[in-house]
């Protein structure tokens, strides 16, 4: 009777630990409510912005990056897919090709604000291979 007594205590206490732990670490409702198609700015100390761009076959993620008038952006583009692709914001005459399974940075500051489009030169007619930048 007594070993019945303390599997039951045992499997009382494993199921709280698990109900617990599935109720831990999740994300902010914030979180949850941003668009996988945004990605958020990093600022460093001097004011610059550092964004994060992939490329996948054939699509940019995200599509939407923001960025500041008058501020340096660095965007970092890491391309995961299985082609060349590449950078391209015409208006600020930024061009750079990421080989497959490479990384690049480019670098440039907006002077003003609006909208602007980047895309894939090699790709642009593909849906995915054209974003926006929301300059403010």
């Amino acid at each position: 009777m007594r070993a019945r007594k303390w599997m039951t205590a045992v499997l009382i206490v494993a199921t709280a630990g698990i109900v617990l732990a599935g109720c831990g670490g999740g994300s902010s409702d914030k979180e949850k409510s941003e668009s996988p198609e945004t990605t958020k700015a990093a600022t460093n100390a001097g004011g610059a912005t550092t964004l994060n761009l992939t490329t996948e076959d054939f699509k940019f993620n995200p599509t939407t990056l923001s960025a500041t008038a008058g501020k340096a952006v660095t965007v970092s583009i890491k391309n995961t897919g299985n082609a060349e692709h590449n950078f391209s914001i015409s208006s600020l005459n930024v061009s750079k090709d990421i080989e497959k399974g490479e990384s690049e940075t480019v670098s440039f500051t907006p002077a003003q604000s609006g909208t602007i489009q980047f895309f894939c030169k090699y790709h642009k007619d593909s849906q995915g291979m054209v974003g926006t930048l929301n300059v403010t």
